[in-house]
């Protein structure tokens, strides 16, 4: 599967859990808030219930009378029933139907008809503070028998049994437990008792359910259509993200066949950008490897077939009697199988050490008795050169931790090289100092003299200076860089210099030992 056809897919699978969770989260926190919004509904319908109660405990001055007609199931018998609500309201009802009729006290609580109850409901406190109760005198009229008989509300219609308590929270009609909604009744700003409705658990209102259905609905399309506003804004950024992927794999297979032009253009500063630029770093080092081979290759080749070529013609224009068989022949072949041996000793010392299999015998030296044996080893061969050497060593003892013969080896090739390029009569400095924690060695000749741009190229595989350095005054090109190994496996470092003598410096630097 395709990064592009992955990262759509993380993201769709993301948005849908996401999606899902909020619908599922805003579904119940609005069912849970329709659900309140009901119980505060039922809750205010009681209000005007509580008034007309509050009128009642007025008059009596104690809820006893109430709580005495609860028990005998009758109408309290007072003359001015202060339960009852305004004549218009409850003419609503029926003008044949009294308040003892409308209101019924059970052990449930206080019941109202299905009627009372949706008035209540959609009309609440009368708008009229100032009206009073009326007053009935005589036997409660009894209702006309109905000629059609009416089927009893749904249960969505039914308003819950209200109970009454007194201000303690007492139950006096009714019952009552702690998660039921509580509606004070108050006469002069002081509680006398509680209404408590029992709260619902689930919507039964068809009107509630509904606005319920339509709400669900309207969110699910609204969640539907964010979901395609995601697919719509996920595809181009999907393709955003993969597109530097897509030119670095194309890149990854040009360069892979060969192509070491192979760029790519990098934009932005995040990591794909930084990805790139490594990328472009790997072409240009694959192809600088690719040219010093190529080079190397020739290099070599052509120091290998020069002596070669030198000693055939030798012995073809022995064999034709061109040159006789005699001593200076055979010094002269002699001479050239030497240069070859040492170019092929050269080779694999330094295939070794690129490779990392040159040994080394580490131990603690003192690097001041190895640079003095060795200009006293190079003394005899600088006077038959005209060539002076002057040397400016510390008398202290430099301690470092080094192979002997590969320092030798090294202290060996420097001198050698500046023997080998400076023009007579000149001389040689040699000094080794102690810079903090360091030993610094420095190799200075006079004329002739290196260029700014032959500088950093003194330590490539076979390079030459080629106004001063050749075969004949020069070696195979490979002692420099067989010294830069040596000073890299000894953790130092090595380094070419214009000299203030007029020709070349080389600065070696050897950690010392504690």
């Amino acid at each position: 599967m395709k990064i592009l056809t992955k990262l759509i897919l993380i993201l769709l699978l993301t948005s849908i859990f996401l999606l899902t969770v909020i619908y599922t989260a805003v579904q119940w926190s609005f069912d849970r808030g329709m659900l309140d919004y009901v119980n505060k509904r039922e809750l205010a319908s009681l209000q005007l219930l509580s008034k007309n109660l509050a009128r009642y405990y007025q008059q009596e001055k104690d809820w006893s009378p109430l709580i005495k007609t609860n028990k005998s199931r009758r109408p309290p018998p007072r003359k001015h029933d202060l339960l009852a609500p305004p004549q218009n309201q409850l003419e609503k009802f029926g003008p044949s139907r009294t308040w003892h009729q409308i209101v019924k006290f059970s052990d449930n609580g206080i019941e109202l008809p299905a009627d009372v109850a949706q008035y209540l409901r959609e009309n609440g406190e009368p708008k009229s503070k100032n009206r009073k109760p009326p007053r009935f005198s005589g036997p409660p009229h009894q209702p006309k028998p109905r000629t059609k008989q009416q089927k009893p509300p749904p249960p969505s219609d039914r308003l819950q049994h209200p109970s009454l308590l007194n201000a303690q929270k007492e139950i006096l009609i009714g019952k009552f437990h702690k998660d039921f909604s509580l509606q004070s009744i108050q006469l002069n700003g002081i509680v006398i008792g509680y209404l408590a409705l029992p709260p619902k658990t689930k919507l039964t209102d068809a009107f509630d359910l509904a606005f319920l259905a339509k709400t669900k609905a309207d969110l699910f399309y609204i969640v539907l259509v964010l979901f395609l506003v995601i697919i719509i804004i996920a595809v181009p950024i999907s393709n955003h993200f993969v597109m530097p992927i897509k030119y670095l794999e194309k890149a990854m297979r040009a360069l892979n066949s060969g192509d070491f032009k192979a760029n790519i253009n990098v934009r932005g500063n995040d990591e794909l950008a930084s990805l790139s630029l490594n990328f472009n770093d790997l072409a240009k080092t694959l192809e600088q490897n690719e040219n010093s081979r190529n080079t190397w290759l020739a290099n070599i080749s052509h120091e290998l077939r020069t002596p070669i070529a030198i000693i055939k013609g030798e012995i073809e224009a022995i064999q034709d009697g061109i040159r006789a068989l005699d001593f200076d022949s055979l010094s002269s072949l002699n001479d050239e199988v030497n240069h070859l041996h040492k170019l092929v000793n050269d080779l694999s010392t330094l295939s070794n050490a690129e490779i990392g299999a040159m040994r080394y015998q580490k131990s603690s030296l003192s690097l001041s008795e190895i640079v003095k044996l060795n200009v006293i080893r190079h003394n005899h061969q600088a006077c038959d050169l005209d060539i002076t050497l002057h040397q400016n060593i510390a008398n202290s003892e430099l301690k470092i931790f080094a192979d002997k013969t590969r320092i030798n080896q090294l202290i060996d090739n420097l001198i050698n090289n500046s023997l080998k390029y400076t023009q007579a009569p000149g001389a040689i400095y040699l000094s080794l100092t102690k810079q903090s924690s360091q030993a610094v060695l420095i190799i200075s000749d006079t004329l002739p003299g290196v260029s700014d741009d032959a500088l950093p190229k003194l330590f490539e595989h076979l390079y030459r200076v080629e106004s001063s350095r050749n075969r004949k005054t020069g070696g195979s090109g490979l002692g420099l860089a067989l010294c830069k190994k040596i000073m890299s496996a000894h953790q130092g470092t090595i380094e070419a210099l214009h000299s203030e003598h007029g020709g070349l410096q080389i600065r070696c630097t050897f950690p010392l030992l504690n």
